[in-house]
């Protein structure tokens, strides 16, 4: 049985182009920081609904049903994965702010 892999997703083809999945085996560590970084359930507090589409958010759940993590919710998991993508970015976000007429800081 071939499973699919989160980025064989027709929404990230259509964003990326054609889409190549890493067949090879991630390292023990590396599992381990992505758990860390990602995998931490956590109260998301006040919300707001974002559109995206359909399929991404069926994937999502799949995925974070599998990942067998108690209390690690979907909004949890999306909230992990862009505080860190803000933080990674930081400077690139902040520059291409300070490019445009409103001047905010991350």
């Amino acid at each position: 049985m071939t499973k699919t892999r989160l980025c064989d997703l027709h929404v990230c083809a259509r964003h990326m182009g054609e889409v190549n999945t890493n067949t090879n085996n991630p390292e023990e560590n590396e599992i381990g920081q992505y758990s860390s970084e990602y995998l931490v359930p956590a109260v998301v507090g006040c919300r707001k609904g974002i559109f995206v589409p359909r399929e991404l958010v069926d994937k999502l759940a799949k995925i974070v049903a599998l990942f067998d993590v108690p209390d690690l919710t979907i909004g949890a998991f999306v909230t992990n994965v862009l505080v860190d993508h803000l933080m990674t970015n930081r400077d690139v976000i902040n520059e291409l702010t300070n490019r445009g007429n409103i001047k905010t800081a991350l």
